[in-house]
């Protein structure tokens, strides 16, 4: 773990370091405390002000606005640093976890405190032999931080219920673990216990969309990925999606995203 502000974030990385797509190995997380820009996570550009967080997660794809107009404070961290019950109430807060908190959302909150506490540690000197102990309270002090975000989103950042239902949680999960290997509702069904016709109505109950066009949704967001980020042939992406036929990819891919996955590369 390692907490540093954005200004040196900025002369680590260098003049050219943000300028193109990145698709990260870690979590980063960082609140904006002046300027403004723009952000780009998973192909949905957010506007980030004084007061806003964003956390881009390990494996999303994201691309800096003007970096060198914003500073503020920032926390990178590996997954597996943040215990397994944290993640996993984090997860299940709510239908969908946000990258932005707008400053709005999250004034009144104990998130600012959250912050400090992070940032004192940060800032701690470690005695001689003690970096287990600080790793420690920083790794406590992420995850206190991650629970008051999810506890300041708002109930409108859903479409579902208040109270996500612990299956759709699990059918939601199994979904980032599978979509390369099951395309089919029947595969979650069957894993899970429940019928394909309880998939659909949760799905549509947490989210307004069904079963079907959940799993495709996470096809077509991790091909884009792929075809943004990096060299690979389509005939490889393809594989690496679990379609036997490279042409089949490429109808489903232009069937949900509009375009052919070589138009995407060129254009995304």
């Amino acid at each position: 773990m390692e907490v540093l502000s954005l200004e040196r974030m900025r002369v680590r990385g260098g003049p050219t370091e943000f300028l193109t797509p990145q698709r990260l190995d870690f979590d980063m997380l960082l609140r904006i405390d002046d300027g403004a820009t723009t952000h780009t996570v998973d192909f949905t550009e957010h506007a980030l002000g004084a007061g806003d967080v964003l956390w881009v997660r390990a494996g999303q794809m994201h691309q800096w606005g003007r970096i060198g107009d914003i500073d503020g404070p920032s926390v990178l961290f590996a997954a597996h640093a943040i215990d397994d019950r944290t993640r996993e109430l984090v997860r299940a807060a709510g239908t969908a976890i946000p990258n932005v908190w707008p400053a709005s959302d999250i004034e009144g909150t104990p998130v600012a405190e959250a912050w400090e506490l992070l940032l004192s540690v940060g800032r701690q000197a470690t005695p001689g032999g003690r970096a287990d102990l600080r790793n420690a309270a920083l790794a406590h002090a992420t995850g206190a931080l991650l629970t008051q975000l999810a506890l300041a989103q708002p109930a409108d950042q859903t479409t579902g219920p208040t109270a996500t239902h612990e299956a759709y949680i699990w059918f939601r999960d199994e979904i980032d673990r599978r979509f390369s290997e099951w395309h089919q509702v029947t595969h979650y069904a069957d894993r899970l216990g429940y019928s394909p016709r309880t998939l659909n109505r949760l799905a549509r109950a947490h989210t307004g969309r069904s079963a079907k066009q959940l799993i495709d949704e996470r096809v077509v967001l991790e091909a884009k990925r792929l075809l943004s980020h990096g060299d690979a042939p389509v005939v490889e992406i393809a594989e690496q999606l679990g379609f036997d036929d490279p042409s089949n990819f490429s109808a489903y891919f232009r069937a949900r995203a509009g375009v052919t996955p070589g138009a995407f590369r060129r254009t995304g």
